[in-house]
């Protein structure tokens, strides 16, 4: 299940393709395969028979099958053992369990954060 209980907003079972672009917005889950681009401010999770070639911009994505492409989440990417990703992922965060597969650059930028910060010398 997603993160904050999202419901499954829908999902590609296996034996199905889909090519072309894909926008959700909750949860989404992939068995099959998905050939283009896919945009969401939700979660992706890749199930261990998903494969998906192509673009992903996404906030949350979970890898247990293959991707192959680019990865842009806006929080965090994670990688569960049989994951196999040959891609350039950026994102804050980076998880992978022991046994994930990755070949390629990965670029982790913090969020931005909101500093209060006052300089020598200035009243509070």
């Amino acid at each position: 299940m997603a993160r904050g209980g999202e419901s499954l907003n829908g999902f590609v079972d296996s034996g199905c393709t889909i090519r072309g672009e894909l926008e959700f917005e909750t949860y989404f889950r992939v068995d099959g395969r998905i050939e283009g681009t896919v945009r969401s401010k939700a979660e992706l999770v890749v199930g261990e028979g998903g494969t998906v070639e192509g673009e992903l911009e996404v906030a949350r994505c979970v890898i247990g099958g293959e991707v192959r492409g680019t990865i842009r989440a806006s929080e965090q990417v994670m990688l569960h053992a049989t994951a196999k990703v040959w891609a350039d992922i950026q994102t804050p965060a980076l998880v992978m369990e022991d046994g994930a597969f990755l070949e390629g650059s990965v670029s982790m930028e913090a969020k931005t954060v909101k500093k209060n910060t006052i300089k020598a010398g200035t009243p509070s």
